[in-house]
């Protein structure tokens, strides 16, 4: 990851790579362990899903580590007490789902759910804890900024803003000790759940956000075009992987 230097803090807002809940529930398809798998869930089984971006999220993680003064992964971390976790008759429009990303299982084979598929996995990330406060959102960014290491949100709702408290004071100690305004590039999934979630909650805070459109996907709680759309009217920019290699 590179710093800009004290010259260009005043001209330049600083760069935060944001990747939401590429994990390996969300990824996989059942077949493949998956127990959450990001797909259209009204086209009656057309849809081939989020394992087609797989190629896009590699190309802009890697621009990240390369133009990014920060990276940051979300990923839900979820205990069967958790709001959105429905066991016996979850209900996607109600806002419940079946059991997945159980980072807080005892249960091994759950756990692997809750982790970044191996494709873009982390190595060695500082953890925010669910239940962390503002001292260690301070103490995480320093660490993330003196060791160039990206950091991993757990969070225990849809909405990182909502499911980890210490989200907000992350992104302020990340402005102050790089001494600029931030600006967030984000990928990941789902679309129409955890990244609008991340997305809206920036847009409320007034940080620019610019989505890698090919590299998210959805469920089809809303449609694609009606997401962009709205969110470009909120003040959200657009760009392809493509269009992010070119931008340097």
């Amino acid at each position: 990851m590179t710093r800009p230097t004290a010259t260009n803090f005043a001209r330049a807002p600083a760069r935060i790579g944001w990747i939401v809940d590429v994990q390996n529930d969300f990824m996989l398809p059942p077949e493949q362990g998956g127990r959450l798998y990001v797909h259209d869930l009204f086209d009656g089984g057309a849809d081939r899903g989020a394992t087609q971006i797989v190629p896009q999220l590699v190309k802009a993680v890697a621009w990240m580590r390369a133009h990014c003064d920060a990276i940051v992964y979300t990923g839900d971390w979820h205990e069967y007490a958790d709001a959105e976790i429905g066991p016996v008759a979850p209900d996607p429009s109600r806002g419940t789902y079946p059991p997945h990303c159980m980072g807080l299982s005892d249960d091994a084979d759950e756990r692997e759910g809750a982790f970044v598929i191996p494709e873009i996995r982390p190595a060695d990330p500082v953890i925010l804890p669910r239940d962390a406060g503002n001292d260690d959102a301070d103490r995480a960014a320093r660490r993330a900024l003196d060791e160039r290491r990206p950091v991993f949100i757990q969070k225990s709702r849809f909405s990182v803003f909502e499911g980890n408290a210490a989200t907000d004071a992350l992104l302020a100690a990340f402005r102050d000790r790089l001494g600029a305004p931030l600006e967030v590039i984000m990928v990941g999934v789902a679309r129409d759940v955890c990244v609008k979630g991340a997305v809206e909650g920036m847009l409320e805070r007034r940080i620019p956000v610019t989505l890698v459109t090919d590299a998210t996907w959805g469920l089809g709680l809303e449609s694609e075009a009606e997401s962009l759309a709205r969110w470009m009217n909120d003040g959200a920019a657009l760009i392809t992987t493509r269009g992010l290699e070119l931008r340097g």
